[in-house]
């Protein structure tokens, strides 16, 4: 029993000591990005590389800020990301209620349906799409940056997981109380899936906030420019500045970050609970 417990508790350091090793792997580019940041340009440029700048400086920041407006960049994209994740969690969860709660005719095929397009490649979708925002005069607009992401087909499938697992008890003992169906929906069942909200506000947010392609070929105006398309426009005009270039590519990650390590309990315990679904 004692050599079991010796050989369990070794299994355990041998395999958080990959996990830890595996993780500073992957996160040695962003440090290098991060502390790039405060570097000059001829120290970024000097061979051998230097991994901690000689001496800190906010130069670069300071430049970016001049010569990039970064923050038209992030308040489109902070109100764009916070309008596609209300309105997709919210649509989300209202459908995949209804699929999970509500019998009626044709309820599975409707489930098959949805699930079949999502092994449809994006790509696909863009022409058909593009063309339709075309028909309606959205192109170069708030529009066509938000309206298509407020439905999303994994944020269906996932909160319909969750709302399997409500108890049909607590909506019965709704319905006799005199709640209505909204009522039941906001009071009772949105409480009760609250780690998937938080799971999927998160994920929604990340896809909004990194989107490219979508607005790279819908978005012409300086106007409606999120962070992604401002970078890449940041990009292509300061291509020598590498001292430039690698702090505006850390501002335009900050956020992100920012936004998950405030939500990752949350984020963290509805991936856990989709996973023992």
């Amino acid at each position: 029993m004692v050599q079991r417990t010796f050989r369990f508790k070794r299994f355990k350091i041998l395999q958080f000591t990959l996990l830890l090793l595996g993780a500073m792997i992957m996160m040695l580019p962003f440090w290098w990005m991060m502390l790039s940041s405060f570097k000059p340009a001829s120290e970024l440029l000097q061979v051998p590389p230097t991994w901690f700048p000689k001496s800190f400086s906010l130069a670069n920041y300071k430049e970016v800020l001049e010569v990039m407006p970064f923050w038209h960049y992030l308040s489109n994209s902070v109100f764009i990301g916070v309008l596609n994740t209300f309105v997709g969690v919210l649509t989300s969860s209202l459908v995949g209620y209804v699929l999970a709660k509500y019998r009626f005719w044709g309820r599975k095929y409707v489930i098959s349906m949805i699930l079949a397009t999502m092994i449809i490649p994006y790509q696909v979708l863009m022409i058909p799409l593009f063309t339709i925002m075309m028909d309606l005069g959205w192109i170069d607009s708030y529009a066509v940056l938000t309206v298509p992401y407020f439905f999303n087909i994994f944020g269906i499938f996932l909160m319909r997981q969750f709302m399997l697992d409500v108890p049909n008890e607590l909506i019965e003992a709704a319905k006799m109380d005199g709640c209505s169906h909204f009522r039941i929906f906001f009071s009772i069942v949105l409480p009760v899936v609250r780690p998937a909200l938080a799971t999927l506000s998160i994920l929604l947010f990340m896809e909004s906030w990194d989107s490219f392609l979508w607005p790279l070929i819908s978005v012409n105006s300086e106007k409606y420019m999120t962070l992604p398309i401002g970078l890449n426009s940041f990009l292509s005009e300061h291509f020598g500045r590498f001292d430039q270039l690698v702090t505006a590519s850390v501002m335009s990650v900050l956020p992100m970050i920012i936004i998950f390590l405030i939500a990752q309990k949350s984020f963290i315990e509805g991936i856990s609970l989709t996973g023992s679904k």
